[in-house]
Parts: structure tokens; sequence; C-alpha cells
């Protein structure tokens, strides 16, 4: 059956009180059934069951099945819990085995989380190069495959750029890299929940991403997809108990690690977060994200539309649909900050975002067209 707008909705409690929430790329609200599952393993830690350990357990298989749905993985097992995308990035950078002279490939307008793990290899000689965007501000497979050297070992980028909202063509760019055997990484925060990310048909190495923008999960709540083929490279970049072959013989210390998908899950898991991720993914995946990259295109594309007929707006986000997700990003001609703006909206219950000086508008699927031409009448009034 298809979802009416009312429907998606009727999923969340802060439309009710009126509240426009254009800031997905930020953070999103949790849906009512996520907070409701929440709510309930709370109460059972509360008054019992409280050592509920096959539920749980069956959660976390139920989860990461999920996520493997959602990004097509090969394996379930290829998907490890992490806490936010740095972390998950990390475990790549430190676990990899580099050489000194050896060059990763990033570029000048990516979010820092997507820079930080790799500055710290600089230490062991290893070579950050930042590919430029091009004349229209974008990062793409021609400006990157300029900056490849026979020293390059690994790419990562943003599936989605969190300024710019650019869409990379991850296919493309995965091909590349394997045309030139380099490792392919993503960060997909600004992507997944928002548009089809397929690890397979773009040839992914390792995705990451934190799952509380467009995912609509708790915070601390993410995880990272590992390819067979960077998995075999790894090397433990942190180990628990949860590390080894069978940890429940606790006396047996000299065992076996476990795959680095597994040993990377070291010891208690965040359940409150994993089952709040459960629940938005199964929202996602009965809902179909067809359906759901649809919407968001469509808002976006609104937004776009807007900005173009505005002479005092100089948009920044792409007009292209294949290159475009859920975040618009413009500047206004105008003698108001858009930083004490921003304040004046949240007093209107109005929520976007300004990043390095733009307005950022990010809807998601629920979000409608008359609450983004609501918002537009405030800022076109500067």
């Amino acid at each position: 059956m298809i979802e009416t707008k009312i429907d998606l909705r009727n999923r969340f409690s802060h439309v009710d009180s009126g509240e426009i929430y254009l800031n997905h790329a930020a953070i999103s609200p949790l849906p009512k059934s996520t907070v409701k599952a929440i709510q309930k393993f709370l109460t059972e830690r509360e008054y019992g069951p409280v050592e509920n350990f096959e539920t749980w357990s069956a959660i976390v298989k139920e989860t990461r099945n999920r996520i493997g749905k959602l990004i097509n993985a090969p394996d379930p097992i290829q998907i490890t819990f992490m806490g936010n995308t740095s972390d998950a990035i990390s475990a790549v950078a430190e676990g990899f085995d580099w050489n000194a002279g050896d060059e990763i490939i990033l570029n000048t307008i990516e979010f820092p989380a997507n820079v930080q793990p790799f500055r710290i290899l600089e230490k062991k000689g290893v070579r950050l190069v930042y590919a430029e965007p091009d004349q229209n501000g974008y990062i793409t497979a021609e400006n990157l495959e300029q900056a490849i050297t026979s020293k390059t070992r690994m790419l990562s980028i943003s599936a989605v750029q969190y300024l710019t909202g650019f869409r990379a063509d991850l296919e493309t760019i995965g091909q590349l890299c394997r045309n030139h055997g380099i490792f392919f990484v993503v960060d997909a925060i600004q992507g997944l929940g928002a548009v089809n990310i397929d690890v397979q048909k773009s040839q992914i190495d390792a995705l990451a991403t934190g799952a509380h923008k467009w995912l609509m999960s708790p915070m601390g709540t993410g995880f990272l997809y590992l390819s067979e083929r960077i998995s075999n490279r790894l090397k433990p970049s942190k180990t628990g108990w949860l590390s080894v072959e069978n940890p429940w013989e606790l006396s047996n210390f000299n065992q076996n690690w476990q795959p680095v998908s597994k040993h990377l899950e070291t010891g208690t898991y965040n359940m409150l977060g994993i089952i709040g991720l459960n629940e938005s993914l199964k929202m996602f995946l009965d809902m179909d994200m067809n359906v759901i990259e649809k919407n968001v295109t469509a808002l976006s594309g609104h937004i776009t539309e807007k900005i173009k007929t505005r002479k005092n707006a100089q948009l920044l986000s792409p007009v292209d649909e294949r290159h475009r997700a859920g975040i618009v990003s413009f500047k206004l001609h105008s003698k108001q900050e858009p930083e004490k703006f921003i304040h004046q909206l949240k007093k209107r219950n109005i929520t976007i975002s300004v990043r390095e000086g733009y307005y950022r508008i990010s809807p998601h699927f629920y979000n409608t067209t008359e609450e983004i031409d609501h918002v537009l009448e405030y800022l076109f009034d500067l």
C-alpha cells in the first residue's frame, strides 16, 4: 500500500506541535515506532525481565541483517556496529597495512570526520593528497583520477557533501578505484536514509556512517561495512573480550581473533542505540528506499527551483537531480547575519542550519512543499 503524505507525517510526533523541521543533515527526529521500541527495552531493564539476553541477541542479528539489506552487503557478517562515522573511518585508517610513502586521496571540501582519522597516519610517512573541486565546486571522478599516482593506496569520499549537497557518482568512482587497484572508502552519513547506496554495485570497500541523521536513529549509533577485499588487509585497531573466537571460554586467553568485522565489536553493545536503529531501519525498508529517495530529491529540487528565481540568492548546491540528495545550501544577499536569523526562526518553530556562512535546508521524506515555501518566505523577506 502506498502511503500518503499524511500517513508519512503520522509517523512523527514533532509535526503535531506545528514544528517545521528541515535540518536532517544535522540530526533527525526519532519516529514514534523507534521511541516505542526503546521505551519497551527500558521498561524491561527497569521492571524485568532484566537479563533478557536472548531477545537482545536476536535484535542485534536482526539489525545486522537489515543493514545488510539496506546497503546490499554480500553477507551481514561484514557489518560492524560502531559509535559514529569517525570511529568507523578510524578503524579502517588505523588497521590498514600502511607503508611510508603511501598516499590517500581526500578532497578539500570534506567534512572533518573524513579527514582527521587519516591525518594521524602522517606520522607513519603516509601522504594525504587533497583533490580540488571543479569549476562548479564539485568533486568528480575526473578530479580524483588526476590525483592518482603509483603510490595511491586508498581513496575516501563522502557519498553526499555536507555543505554543497553534491552527490558523488559512487559507481564511477568505485570502478576508477578498481581499475587502479585502490581501496575505496565512503563516508555515507549524509546519504544513507535519503538515497540508495549499493556497496556491491559501487564496489565500495569500506562504508562508514553514523545513524542519527538521515537514518533517524539514536545518537552514538552507527556501523561499518567492510568488503572481503579490505577486511583481509586490516589488522586489529582495538580489541576486547568479544574479539576472540570463543569469548565465553573466559580463562583461555590465547585464542584466535575473530574476523576483523567482528573483533571490532569489543564488548557490550549499545543496545539502546541498536534497538532504535533496528526499528528505524524497519521503517525505511518497509517504505522502500526508492520511494524515500524520490520524495527527498523532489523536495530538494523544489527548494533549488525556488532559490534559482531569486535575484538576492546564490545557490551553492547542484541543480541536476543525479548530483543532488537532500541538502540545499545557498547565500542570501542581506544585512541580516545568518546565525542570528536562525535563532529567530527557532522562535517560530522552524529549524534549518547555517554552515560556512550558507543557509542549509535539508528536508526528509515526510516534509511538504508547503512547509518549505513557508520557510523560504521568511528567508526571502530578509
